[in-house]
């Protein structure tokens, strides 16, 4: 990973994956939004949360069972105050891996529903808050 401006790895990487997901899906998951959530979740790719992961990606039990899983410590907005907690967070074989799992997870889970719904990145992006991430003013 690279400090600030993004590497044009990391570019491609979000680039790639919003073609892959919006000719899969037709849900468009902006580039620009996914380098927006890398820069803040990653500090611009120095602090991952698991191997080759900068979204803060949560793994699942599955991953946990199978050692592809990273216990890590951080901070979760829980009733108006900073938590801090050790979660277990996804691991990826390589960047381009984890910003596909990224794409996959705003075009297809129940959960971002609103978001792909939304007519502009702006409107991408706050849909996400208090979703996505537990942070108030996220979007």
């Amino acid at each position: 990973m690279t400090d600030f401006p993004a590497s044009l790895e990391v570019i491609q990487a979000a680039q790639k994956a919003e073609k892959f997901w919006l000719a899969k899906t037709g849900a468009d998951v902006y580039a620009s939004v996914t380098l927006a959530q890398w820069a803040i979740e990653s500090d611009f790719g120095k602090k991952l949360s698991g191997k080759n992961n900068p979204f803060g990606i949560k793994a699942t039990q599955a991953q946990i069972d199978a050692g592809d899983a990273t216990r890590c410590p951080t901070k979760e907005f829980v009733n108006g105050a900073y938590v801090a907690e050790d979660l277990w967070f996804a691991d990826y074989a390589s960047l381009d891996d984890a910003f596909m799992e990224h794409g996959r997870l705003l075009a297809t889970s129940g959960y971002y529903v609103r978001a792909r719904h939304a007519t502009s990145a702006e409107q991408f992006a706050m849909d996400l808050e208090g979703i996505y991430a537990t942070a108030p003013g996220y979007g």
